[in-house]
């Protein structure tokens, strides 16, 4: 097949930092090279791919409207086989709409769907969701017109072969760890408001160039203090690794419907117990009292660490889980999409 997969024009592939939708968009397009296929990425100047990869290169932190402009006619006239859209805006819609005719375009979405707007109007947007969650709040979105299961499913997925634990740390620390954007949505005060409660030290560690509001930013800044709260901005990908193997466990409750939820499955992989709240798809990945805990309000997780009952969680659990979720599997759920789009003629 020839694939093009289509990028953001955020971050450089691969990301230098610790970046989720970027850096699925760079596997998912080696692997699907290393299974056969002639790949195309739309991704920002710079980016660098294994040689036979084409780049259709866009200017970074452009408008999105910018970067279709450069393969729209590639893609009417039809030279690709099959096509992954994982831009934020789906101009592929409106080549669809152009081209009066179904193209074998996939859609997903990396965040809460409360975000999306109408659905795309053409018969078959042929969406595919991350998670069950992210499946049912989409077509509950949608309704009348969607009926679930309208949403196909293909979860993210992680590299374990990179995300591991490290042999030669047989204690972890006794600190916590919150790892994400410096954004509400991830609630990174309530994780600081809850060391504190409970009396505990935490690493904060996140970007901090791609925020909406730098006073929530500075917020948190004020909330850090002294050795036991400690702010930190935004590392590489190889030491989030380091801090998954080290560190007690991750708090991880987030404010709003996460897609998939890449942290908590990188954390299980390298042995580490997690803290999850009840949203999104995150009880789809964490295993209740087995692999960390699925909580419903602020109480549960202050009894969770005052009673210090993640070290009753084994790490062979934690690596089990996280198996479950590679990138192998979900670069083969796409493809086997692509497949019966072209080979059966299967739209939804």
């Amino acid at each position: 097949m020839k694939i093009l997969v289509i990028g953001t024009s955020v971050f450089t592939l691969p990301p230098k930092g610790y970046s989720g939708l970027e850096a699925l968009v760079f596997e998912w397009s080696c692997l699907f090279q290393q299974a056969g296929h002639n790949v195309t990425v739309v991704c920002p100047e710079g980016s660098w791919f294994p040689e036979g990869i084409e780049i259709i290169p866009s200017k970074p932190r452009s408008d999105e409207e910018q970067s279709y402009a450069l393969y729209k006619d590639r893609l009417l006239s039809g030279e690709w086989d099959a096509v992954l859209d994982s831009s934020w805006l789906w101009y592929t819609v409106l080549a669809q709409q152009e081209n009066q005719k179904q193209l074998p375009v996939i859609h997903n979405y990396h965040s809460d769907p409360q975000f999306l707007g109408s659905p795309p109007p053409i018969e078959y947007p042929c969406i595919v969701s991350l998670s069950e969650d992210q499946g049912r709040l989409i077509s509950m979105k949608w309704s009348p017109r969607w009926i679930y299961p309208k949403c196909r499913v293909v979860y993210n997925g992680i590299d374990l072969e990179f995300y591991k634990p490290n042999p030669n740390i047989t204690q972890r620390s006794d600190r916590w760890l919150w790892l994400a954007r410096y954004t509400p949505e991830k609630a990174p005060l309530e994780a600081i408001r809850l060391a504190k409660k409970c009396n505990v030290p935490l690493d904060l560690y996140g970007d901090t160039t791609i925020i909406a509001d730098a006073n929530y930013l500075n917020q948190v800044k004020a909330e850090c203090e002294g050795s036991q709260i400690v702010f930190h901005e935004g590392v590489s990908r190889e030491e989030t690794v380091k801090l998954f193997q080290s560190h007690k466990a991750i708090i991880h409750i987030v404010a709003y419907n996460e897609a998939f939820g890449l942290v908590p499955v990188e954390a299980m992989a390298c042995g580490m117990p997690v803290i999850v709240n009840r949203r999104g798809a995150l009880p789809e990945l964490v295993v209740n009292g087995k692999t960390g805990f699925v909580v419903d309000y602020p109480e549960e997780v202050e009894s969770i660490i005052r009673e210090d009952k993640v070290s009753a969680i084994k790490p062979e659990d934690c690596i089990e889980q996280a198996a479950k979720f590679s990138i192998e599997a979900s670069a083969k759920g796409y493809l086997k999409l692509f497949d019966e789009m072209i080979n059966q003629n299967i739209y939804w």
